[in-house]
């Protein structure tokens, strides 16, 4: 072999190791993408979360000698999720209301309020269903249950349901 032939010999070898080194490097780069694309999606899966908060409040007025005076109950309901909810219709102790698509907001004091009616009260017992969907659209079913105990309620939520 003339060196010249030893040369290109040498060439072609390090020529193919640059291949392979260049090929193998690609691949393991899209597998980390691929990879971090996942993360990435589970990532936002978790922070896409949707649930709603629902807690009593006493509804208190004045009187004409200016004394509180208790009227009613409301159960507050708060978006618990990282975005906007759209309430659709609830249901309280079997009786539907639709409302449309109210929106309520995330964060702060922020709250869609639903009077208790006297019948319900004088119960002492709820169950309420929500029907609300996230901002893509995707439906979703809330229950709640309610007992009086002690003049106040005790509110407990199952986890929400897509529908």
């Amino acid at each position: 072999m003339v060196i010249t032939d030893k040369i290109l010999l040498w060439q072609t070898i390090v020529v193919f190791l640059t291949f392979l080194t260049a090929s193998a490097a690609t691949y393991l780069a899209w597998m980390i993408g691929r990879r971090q694309n996942e993360i990435n999606k589970q990532a936002l899966d978790i922070q896409n979360f949707v649930e709603t908060f629902v807690m009593p409040q006493r509804v208190i007025g004045q009187d004409e000698q200016g004394n509180q005076k208790f009227l009613y109950w409301n159960l507050l309901v708060k978006n618990a999720s990282s975005y906007p909810i759209y309430l659709n219709r609830f249901v309280l102790n079997g009786v539907a209301h639709l409302i449309g698509n109210s929106v309520v907001p995330i964060g702060g004091d922020n709250w869609y309020a639903i009077p208790v009616s006297k019948d319900v009260q004088e119960k002492g017992e709820l169950s309420l269903e929500i029907e609300f969907e996230d901002y893509l659209g995707t439906q979703y079913l809330s229950r709640h249950y309610g007992k009086l105990e002690n003049a106040n309620w005790q509110i407990r939520s199952e986890k929400r349901n897509k529908v």
